[in-house]
């Protein structure tokens, strides 16, 4: 019995594995970046862009589009390349031309990407959620519908094919 306890988990433990390394990071997300408090406070909101190749471990590149909610900040944004390893990740991304600012974090449940960044000598916490798709509408289909006249004239078709195929009426 215990062996088939011990089978269960070294199976359950594998099955765990090869969920976390085959991670695809890949889609569009919100991205939400805060700085520590500090002097200026600084918000930013947009869109996060990724697209992975090599697998897992593997690298990824793609777009940030970020835009300035609050606080006199330089803007975050451009093109981004990174690493992941299992379920940690490493990006790096533009500031304003003044430099680089490294995203560190994790892939956490629902998909969702977080963890801390640094650079240019401010540090801070960002979140990224993935954009889900509406479904598609549904569509309509066509329902045929029998004009007027045609109601009118199916008791005549109806007592024509039944007088046809030889039903009579019993008195």
């Amino acid at each position: 019995m215990t062996l088939l306890v011990r089978y269960v988990l070294l199976l359950s433990a594998l099955l765990f594995s090869a969920t976390a390394l085959s991670q695809d990071i890949s889609g569009n997300y919100t991205l939400d970046v805060v700085q520590n408090p500090g002097a200026q406070d600084c918000v930013w909101s947009g869109n996060l862009n990724l697209a992975q190749s090599g697998g897992n471990p593997g690298s990824f590149s793609g777009s940030a589009n970020v835009n300035i909610v609050s606080g006199p900040c330089p803007n975050i944004g451009g093109a981004v390349s990174g690493t992941i390893n299992g379920t940690t990740l490493s990006i790096g991304v533009a500031v304003s031309g003044l430099g680089n600012a490294t995203f560190t974090g994790n892939v956490v449940g629902g998909g969702n990407l977080s963890g801390t960044w640094s650079g240019l000598g401010v540090t801070g916490t960002w979140l990224a959620s993935p954009i889900v798709a509406p479904p598609p509408a549904p569509v309509a289909t066509a329902v045929p519908v029998l004009p007027l006249w045609g109601l009118l004239l199916l008791p005549l078709f109806i007592v024509g094919l039944a007088a046809r195929m030889g039903f009579k009426r019993r008195v």
